[in-house]
């Protein structure tokens, strides 16, 4: 099942009417905001006569705060919705995404038969089989 858009749905129209009044809250949010913060307003809610607007970071969820007066002054002169408070809440920071390709270092077969020949002629120990144990990942990485 693939992801479809919600205005693909074309029998909702209360759902796309719904949509179009969630971004255009946004745009006046947008236009409202300094412009070093607007890269940071993620989105809004507006529950009964409250806005709840989503920042990228605490820091900027801070900046935001001090034109609060002015986001709800604007919202409320330019759209039918009569916000008396305003909150700005944190988003979760996105999961860290570790690069698709890791250029991997493995060292030459000649150094891995050197690291080996050192183990082997260790006395029996951790230091030992933690050498070998190395050697053998190398190898098999190295192929």
């Amino acid at each position: 099942m693939s992801f479809k858009p919600a205005n693909s749905f074309s029998h909702s129209s209360a759902i796309q009417l719904q949509l179009i009044k969630h971004q255009r809250m946004l745009k006046i949010i947008l236009a409202a905001s300094p412009k070093q913060l607007r890269a940071h307003i993620k989105d809004c809610v507006i529950n009964d006569n409250n806005l709840m607007i989503y920042v990228s970071s605490a820091a900027w969820a801070s900046q935001l705060r001090f034109c609060s007066v002015l986001i709800q002054q604007a919202v409320n002169a330019e759209s039918n919705a009569r916000i008396k408070k305003i909150r700005v809440r944190v988003l979760r920071p996105e999961p860290f995404k570790m690069a698709e390709e890791i250029n991997k270092k493995i060292p030459s077969i000649e150094n891995i038969n050197l690291l080996r020949g050192n183990a082997d002629a260790l006395a029996e120990g951790k230091l030992k089989d933690a050498l070998l144990g190395l050697s053998r990942v190398l190898q098999k990485q190295s192929h």
